[in-house]
């Protein structure tokens, strides 16, 4: 028999996970060829928080995923990369996909939006409070 979580508790879970994928990818380098893209974006990846990172997965774009940048931009990223891990002319793809995310601060039956999740993991780690 599965349980069911209570709205709080489906929050705290959905907010842990985010909390956890951003301070992995925070300990991690992540490709210079990315810095460099988010850098010539305006956006520091020292600051923003890694949604999803996905690395050579085959079939995929060599880099690819998703952040939220320190002043609220959520983005989507991919690039191929060439034998020197420099992107492959033509192959980056850099988007603004703020609009997909639920912004709701009070939402019946779900607590709140997954974008105002995320927003407040960004908050934390930048503070220092995670």
């Amino acid at each position: 028999m599965s349980k069911q979580y209570s709205v709080q508790q489906q929050n705290a879970l959905a907010l842990a996970a985010i909390k956890q994928t951003a301070a992995w990818w925070r300990a991690r380098p992540v490709p210079e060829a990315l810095r460099q893209c988010a850098a010539s974006h305006g956006v520091a990846l020292d600051a923003a928080i890694m949604l999803d990172l996905q690395l050579a997965f085959p079939g995929m774009p060599a880099v690819s995923g998703k952040l939220l940048s320190a002043d609220g931009h959520f983005i989507h990223f991919e690039m191929d990369l060439d034998e020197a891990l420099h992107p492959l002319p033509g192959s980056v793809a850099w988007d603004d996909i703020s609009a997909r995310y639920d912004l709701a601060v009070h939402k019946r039956g779900t607590g709140v939006g997954y974008g105002v999740l995320c927003q407040k993991v960004l908050q934390e780690l930048n503070r220092g409070a995670c």
